[in-house]
C-alpha cells in the first residue's frame, strides 16, 4: 500500500510542478518524481528480500515523505518557462571567459597525463588482471591536482552549452570544444572507469539537449543520444562485480541479475537510512551535513570519528540516500530543513533561468545530484562535490546574454 502511495505522490507532485511552470524539465519536478519512484520501488513488498532487508520503519517512511515534500514545495515560487528564450537569446562568451576556460581545459588534460602517465597505453577498462575490481588498477588522484581533474565533465558541459548557445563561434573553436567533449568521455570510460564522472556529463548534456529541443524532432540527434546511453549501459554492466550480483529473489540469468542489481542499488540505500533512523544515536548537529566546510579544519576529528557520525551499511551496499547525514545531525528537523534549502536554491536558479538562458549552465551540472538523491548527497556532501559548482557559477558571471535579433540589427 505504501508503495502505491509513493507512486501517486510522484505523479501528483510532478504534475503540479508542470502545471505551475509549464516545464516538463523543471529540476524540482525531475527530482521529486525520481525520489518518490525510488521510495516506491524500495517499499514494494513483492521485491522484498528477507535475507538482506528489513521492513522500513514508520519513522523512516515519514522522513522519506517529508524530504520529498519539502524539497519540492518551493515550486510555488516558480516562474513559467519561456520557450521563446531559446529563439531570441544567445550567449556571448567573453574573451575573459574563453581565456579562463582554455586555461582550465589545459590544466585538466595536464593533470590527467600526470596521473595516468604510466597507463596511457594500458587503459583500466581493458586490464585483465583485475576484471573483478577495475578501480584497483587506477592510480590514486594526486592531492590538489584532483580538484582540477574533477572539473573535466563540468567543462565538457560548458563546452556543449557554448556550441549550442554561443552568439558567435568560430569553426576552430567549435572543433576544440567537440574534441574536449570526446576527451572527457573517453578518459572517463577507458582510464578512470568512472560512472560518476560520465553521469555528470551525460545527464548535463541531456538536460541541455532536451531543454533546447522540446518542440523539435531530429533523428540524427536521437542517434547521438542513443549512443551515449548505450555507452553508459555498457560501462555499467561491465562494472557489475561478482559480489553485487544479488539475485536471490529474482532467480538466475543475465536479465534477473541486472534487475537485481538495479533494485538492490536503490532499495539498500533506504535500508541504510532505516538503520540510522532506528538507532539511538545522539544528534551530531552540523558535523555530517556541513562536512564539506568543516573537514579541512577538523580533519583529525573526522578521521578518528570523534564526532559521533554513523556509517551504517548493509553488506557492501554503503550508499545512504541524501538524507542520511541530515538525519544524523538533526533528526526529523534535518530531513525537513536541508531538502527545503536545496529546493529553494534550485528554484532560485530555475527562476533566473526563466529570464536568462545562461543559467542553464548552472542547472545542467546539478542534474546528477538531482537524479540520484536516492543514492547520496551530491549537492554538498563533500568539498570536492561543491567546488565545481562554484567554478561553474564563476563562468556564468563571465557570460553575457544578448537578444539575437538585437545583435543582428547592430552588426
Amino acid at each position: 500500500m505504501i508503495s502505491i502511495i509513493y507512486l501517486i505522490l510522484a505523479i501528483t507532485f510532478y504534475f503540479l510542478i508542470y502545471v505551475k511552470s509549464k516545464d516538463k524539465l523543471h529540476p524540482l519536478g525531475i527530482g521529486v518524481l525520481l525520489w518518490f519512484l525510488a521510495c516506491s520501488l524500495s517499499s514494494y513488498d513483492v521485491f522484498f528480500d528477507s535475507n538482506l532487508q528489513v521492513h522500513l520503519s514508520t519513522e523512516t517512511h515519514i522522513c522519506m515523505l517529508l524530504a520529498g515534500f519539502f524539497y519540492s514545495i518551493p515550486f510555488i515560487f516558480s516562474k513559467k518557462r519561456n520557450k521563446e528564450l531559446f529563439i531570441t537569446q544567445r550567449i556571448y562568451f567573453s574573451s575573459t571567459y574563453i581565456l579562463v576556460f582554455n586555461l582550465l581545459l589545459c590544466l585538466t588534460i595536464i593533470a590527467f597525463f600526470i596521473r595516468f602517465r604510466t597507463e596511457i597505453s594500458n587503459p583500466a577498462l581493458f586490464t585483465k588482471e583485475a576484471m573483478g575490481d577495475l578501480k584497483s588498477t587506477i592510480p590514486d588522484a594526486l592531492p590538489g591536482l584532483h580538484y582540477i581533474e574533477l572539473l573535466t565533465p563540468y567543462l565538457a558541459i560548458l563546452a556543449y552549452l557554448e556550441m549550442r548557445m554561443s552568439l558567435h563561434i568560430r569553426r576552430k573553436r567549435y572543433i576544440l570544444l567537440v574534441a574536449y567533449i570526446f576527451y572527457s568521455i573517453i578518459t572517463a570510460i577507458l582510464y578512470k572507469v568512472s560512472r560518476g564522472e560520465l553521469l555528470i556529463f551525460v545527464l548535463g548534456y541531456l538536460y541541455i539537449f532536451f531543454s533546447c529541443n522540446l518542440k523539435q524532432k531530429n533523428f540524427n540527434k536521437i542517434i547521438i543520444l542513443s549512443v551515449f546511453i548505450a555507452i553508459f549501459i555498457f560501462v555499467g554492466i561491465t562494472r557489475i562485480s561478482d559480489e553485487s550480483r544479488v539475485s536471490t529473489q529474482f532467480g538466475s540469468g543475465t536479465l534477473n541479475t541486472i534487475f537485481s542489481q538495479f533494485y538492490t542499488y536503490i532499495a539498500m540505500n533506504f535500508q541504510n537510512l532505516n538503520s540510522i533512523v532506528s538507532s539511538t544515536t545522539e544528534p551530531t548537529y552540523i558535523w555530517g551535513s556541513l562536512k564539506f566546510f568543516l573537514r579541512p579544519f577538523f580533519s583529525n576529528e573526522y578521521d578518528m570519528n570523534e564526532l559521533g557520525l554513523l556509517d551504517d551499511s548493509v553488506l557492501f551496499f554503503n550508499a545512504k540516500t541524501f538524507l542520511y547525514y541530515f538525519y544524523n545531525d538533526l533528526g526529523i528537523a534535518g530531513v525537513i530543513l536541508y531538502p527545503l534549502i536545496i529546493g529553494l536554491i534550485l528554484q532560485a536558479f530555475y527562476n533566473a533561468y526563466c529570464k536568462d538562458i545562461k543559467y542553464l549552465a548552472m542547472l545542467a551540472p546539478l542534474m546528477k545530484a538531482i537524479v540520484f538523491m536516492f543514492f547520496g548527497n551530491y549537492f554538498f556532501g563533500e568539498l570536492v562535490l561543491l567546488t565545481p559548482y562554484f567554478i561553474v557559477f564563476l563562468f556564468i558571471s563571465m557570460m553575457q546574454t544578448k537578444n539575437e535579433s538585437t545583435s543582428k540589427n547592430t552588426n
